[in-house]
């Protein structure tokens, strides 16, 4: 089925493998014919969803999935713990702490559907974004031969709200499963224009930076205030705070800071400073 590092080359078998097992779920395949359980030992497991012994190990030792012990010790799954396994797998592949899947799964212990549903919106919408990023680098390959001009703009397509799902992910992940929802239904159509949205207070700001504007000055503190409302109107109910943590993520975690840096060298340092006056000015 899926190993356990998922690659994005897969992604469209990924999808497909979705939408499969939820028209089984729906009781339009064969799957609730057979009346027969049938187990599986961890080494059978194992080779069915492509982890290792040991991360069942690990799994059955956090409560994550527990199988049926016999008196020796030895390990059996059932169908509906290969079933769990593979909601555990989705969410894994989606980014989510084994803590916070634990918490999701606890949520709804009997019905698989809600879980699968929602996974297939978060990565359908991430197909969404390779696509964008696909055609942004055909572009630029095209441009690079002489084919084709390229916009500055239209060579961070796909960039910035790609990045920025992952500053989400991680920032209001405490906040449970009603923020994820509600950023997805927000974002729902509208990715070019958020793209748009973060893109242009991004390249505004690498702008100040280079014209030697202090992150206090009022220039910034409107571009910040622009980059709230793009995470409230496209994201989720981002409090002053929250939004001081994203500020902060910009430049601590490398691949963000890269990816912002490629507005302007400086320029994922420079948005967290004024992101952190702009914080410091609006919490008082």
């Amino acid at each position: 089925m899926f190993s356990e590092d998922c690659q994005e080359s897969d992604f469209h078998v990924f999808i497909k493998n979705m939408i499969k097992y939820l028209t089984l779920l729906k009781g339009e395949g064969i799957y609730y014919l057979c009346e027969e359980e049938i187990m599986y030992h961890i080494k059978e497991a194992a080779q069915l969803s492509g982890v290792s012994v040991k991360t069942l190990y690990h799994y059955d030792k956090i409560g994550l999935l527990v199988p049926l012990k016999s008196e020796n010790g030895y390990r059996t799954y059932s169908q509906e713990d290969l079933e769990r396994l593979q909601i555990i797998l989705y969410y894994k592949y989606l980014g989510f702490s084994l803590e916070k899947i634990a918490e999701l799964l606890k949520e709804e212990k009997t019905d698989l559907l809600p879980h699968l549903t929602r996974q297939l919106d978060y990565l359908t919408r991430e197909r969404q974004h390779l696509d964008t990023l696909i055609s942004t680098l055909q572009k630029t390959i095209q441009e690079q031969k002489g084919e084709r001009k390229m916009t500055i703009e239209e060579k961070f397509t796909g960039f910035s709200y790609q990045d920025h799902q992952k500053y989400h992910q991680e920032a209001v992940e405490k906040y449970g499963q009603e923020v994820m929802d509600q950023a997805l239904e927000r974002q729902k159509g509208r990715e070019d224009e958020a793209t748009a949205a973060f893109n242009q207070v991004f390249q505004a700001l690498a702008q100040n930076l280079q014209a030697g504007l202090p992150a206090t000055a009022a220039e910034n503190q409107e571009q910040a205030a622009k980059l709230l409302q793009a995470i409230r109107t496209y994201g989720f109910d981002c409090s002053i705070e929250v939004f001081g943590h994203i500020g902060k993520g910009y430049v601590y975690n490398p691949e963000f800071k890269e990816n912002i840096d490629k507005f302007g060298s400086g320029t994922a340092q420079y948005t967290s400073d004024v992101i952190a006056a702009y914080v410091q000015t609006n919490a008082e």
